[in-house]
């Protein structure tokens, strides 16, 4: 019996987005009590050791090594502004921002790997950009309690995300997985240690629930998430990742809804319409405008060298 490993990376990867969605209402919990640069060190250190000791022994070769600091460093600067930008704006908020990092990966792709941009694709922008102005522009909502500082925060976050997305891709085929994964989750580790020392934010968990919470974000939502992420993307296409990864929104929302009493308001589920449709247009139309049944989404593949 034939094993169709591109049907078990996408439901690999659907299961990472459902961990990731959840994880925006525990993180909104923890830096309730906790500095967001003391979150980053303790998940990404935990996350680092995590790896190390599951994964095989293996020490990564130069480019690889390369590779993990340049990735690391992208995925620090999401990190760092998402987490920021949680402690003024709410979970649901945060994950649909997040979720634009998909569409802003096109404008990456042709900025670093000389992807031409296509009409498609530029549709699909302007559709989530009309969802972003119905989730986050409210003027009251604004002077009362300062959300729309957060999700601008969280946008900038989003951008180093999408830029993440092309260097994985580009990065992925040319190094070995499992130690790459390791130097970026090493990287964001020593990264969050610089600036919590600098800003004397690091310190030992305020609760033990922190604790507990600190270790499944390390160990689940993190080192596992992303050495799945890493290895998944080599078994399934880049315009699947793109689709499956409008779920993390999705199922963020349906968490906060449950868990953190957040209501959905006409405004709000406008916004959310918008952004997932247009994820969704740009990044079908450019598979069924793409004429090779076999060649993948423009958005995420180049065949083009990144500019340094």
């Amino acid at each position: 019996m034939k094993i169709n490993r591109s049907l078990i990376a996408d439901f690999s990867l659907a299961g990472v987005c459902l961990v990731w969605g959840g994880t925006f209402v525990m993180m909104k919990n923890i830096l309730s009590r906790e500095a967001p640069l003391n979150v980053l060190f303790w998940r990404f250190t935990i996350a680092t050791l995590f790896l190390l000791l599951i994964l095989p022994q293996r020490l990564p070769d130069k480019n690889t090594f390369k590779y993990g600091l340049i990735l690391g460093t992208a995925l620090f600067g999401g990190y760092l502004f998402q987490t920021f930008g949680l402690v003024y704006t709410t979970p649901a908020r945060s994950a649909f921002i997040t979720g634009l990092s998909v569409i802003l990966v096109p404008f990456f792709s042709f900025a670093f790997l000389r992807t031409k941009l296509k009409k498609e694709t530029m549709i699909g922008v302007a559709m989530a950009l009309v969802g972003l102005a119905f989730l986050t522009f409210n003027p009251t909502e604004f002077i009362k309690k300062g959300q729309i500082f957060g999700d601008l925060l969280t946008l900038v976050g989003a951008a180093a995300y999408g830029l993440q997305i092309v260097l994985v891709e580009r990065f992925s085929q040319k190094s070995q997985a499992l130690p790459l994964v390791i130097v970026e989750m090493g990287t964001v580790a020593f990264l969050s240690f610089l600036l919590a020392i600098s800003f004397r934010s690091l310190r030992l968990p305020a609760q033990w629930i922190d604790v507990g919470q600190f270790i499944f974000l390390g160990t689940a939502a993190t080192g596992l998430a992303f050495a799945i992420q890493k290895i998944a993307q080599k078994h399934t296409t880049a315009i699947h990742v793109g689709i499956i990864f409008v779920l993390e929104p999705v199922f963020a929302a349906v968490v906060s809804y449950f868990l953190w009493q957040e209501k959905f308001t006409p405004r709000t589920l406008a916004g959310c319409f918008f952004i997932v449709a247009g994820i969704l247009f740009s990044e079908i139309s450019s598979r069924l405008f793409n004429h090779s049944p076999d060649s993948e989404s423009t958005i995420f593949k180049s065949n083009s060298k990144p500019s340094t």
